[in-house]
């Protein structure tokens, strides 16, 4: 998991741009942290990696705690609804690309997708 997570392993996600990245404790520990207190179970968890193991790679500030906020102010999904958003589509974590419709060729972290 968290070789596809740091680009140790092909991952459509990160294409060629990841580099080889040897993991610290206190970023997947930061990650798993907040998407913990998002509301989801240890099991949720561990569904959420299984999709998407790639969330640990991202940066907890630029990345996966905007688009939480993202989801929040654009679309009004928090609490439970925000819950069943992630364990259904966990790569909406991920997303920092919007083409909005002029395809920018990064379908695999677009929000036209979501």
């Amino acid at each position: 998991m968290l070789k596809k997570a740091f680009g140790w392993l092909h991952s459509p996600y990160w294409t060629d741009e990841r580099k080889k990245e040897v993991p610290s404790a206190e970023v997947v520990n930061g990650v798993l942290d907040y998407v913990r207190g998002l509301g989801l179970s240890d099991d949720d968890l561990y569904k959420l990696l299984k999709k998407f193991p790639e969330v640990l790679g991202c940066d907890l500030e630029s990345e996966v705690k905007l688009n939480v906020g993202k989801l929040d102010s654009d679309w009004g999904i928090n609490g439970k609804t925000l819950r069943s958003v992630l364990l259904r589509n966990p790569k909406v974590l991920g997303y920092n690309v919007d083409c909005r419709g002029d395809c920018a060729a990064q379908c695999t972290r677009c929000w036209v997708r979501f």
